[in-house]
């Protein structure tokens, strides 16, 4: 199935299930189905989806990589360190779609087990950086050595442009804000005092010059 609509896609998305026992130390937010359907349609309108290979690393149980596939994606890669939270994602994700999926286990932040491809795209939704220190940057720097194209979502931050200039100067890399989000963290842990807590995000795409 290939989707020709937004609306349509975010309905499929909102399909993939949430996290059955969510870590906050690796910050496994479920990212809603309206961002995710906006962060892969602007990926799929600039051509950087269709019939390529897509990487999503942090993937959590797929929504990304759903969303990527039925946009069309050639092949699609999913990357976590949770074991239990990556078979959720195969066990959705296999059923339901026509495309060859990959599922690698592995830290992004030490190192995984992939070669440069430099003609895929990654499409990600790393930690926000709040309990893993600098989880965000690492995910983004070990993106940009497997692709040349990146889209990643940042927990907007004092500072954090700066660090984002920084890294596409030292990567070889042009960097653009995409789109402003307030992404919502719903209640999951005994001390949370709201039901819901919007945090002002920030998709950026990252382009590699060689």
């Amino acid at each position: 199935m290939i989707i020709l609509r937004k609306k349509d896609l975010e309905r499929e998305i909102e399909a993939v299930p949430s996290f059955n026992n969510p870590s906050e130390t690796l910050e496994q937010y479920v990212t809603p189905s309206d961002i995710a359907a906006d962060m892969l349609w602007l990926a799929y309108m600039a051509n950087n989806l269709s019939s390529k290979l897509v990487f999503d690393l942090g993937c959590g149980t797929g929504r990304l990589s759903y969303g990527a596939a039925l946009l069309g994606a050639s092949h699609v890669v999913c990357v976590d360190i949770d074991y239990d939270v990556l078979d959720e994602a195969k066990d959705f994700l296999e059923p339901r779609v026509s495309v060859p999926v990959s599922f690698i286990a592995g830290d992004v932040r030490e190192s995984i087990p992939l070669r440069e491809v430099r003609t895929c795209t990654v499409i990600m939704n790393p930690p926000f950086g709040v309990h893993l220190r600098g989880a965000d940057i690492d995910f983004i720097k070990a993106a940009l050595l497997i692709c040349k194209t990146v889209y990643s979502l940042h927990k907007v931050s004092k500072g954090l442009f700066n660090v984002l200039s920084r890294v596409a100067r030292e990567s070889g890399s042009t960097f653009e804000v995409v789109k402003l989000f307030e992404f919502p963290i719903r209640w999951f842990l005994p001390k949370h005092r709201r039901k819901v807590h919007y945090v002002k995000t920030v998709l950026v795409r990252f382009k590699r010059k060689y």
